[in-house]
């Protein structure tokens, strides 16, 4: 059977130190490091994603967006 502990710190002395361990009593271990910066982001996303609300269904929005383009040939000089 296998185990898993999952330990999270920002403290690098800490983290240091836990790693140490695991290599001490044979321990296999794996990482892996998240920026403090990308787990902001993850996590606004999350909170705001599908939250816009307007008063037109997906569906109006698509056609409109169909209606909206301009895909007629023109005639360019160089």
């Amino acid at each position: 059977m296998t185990h898993t502990i999952i330990i999270e710190t920002e403290n690098e002395s800490v983290f240091e130190r836990v790693k140490e361990f695991a290599q001490h009593i044979g321990a296999p271990f794996s990482e892996s490091h998240t920026d403090a910066k990308t787990v902001d982001q993850e996590e606004a996303l999350k909170r705001f994603f599908g939250s816009w609300e307007g008063e037109e269904s997906g569906d109006e929005l698509v056609e409109m967006i169909y209606r909206a383009r301009n895909d007629r040939s023109r005639d360019i000089e160089l």
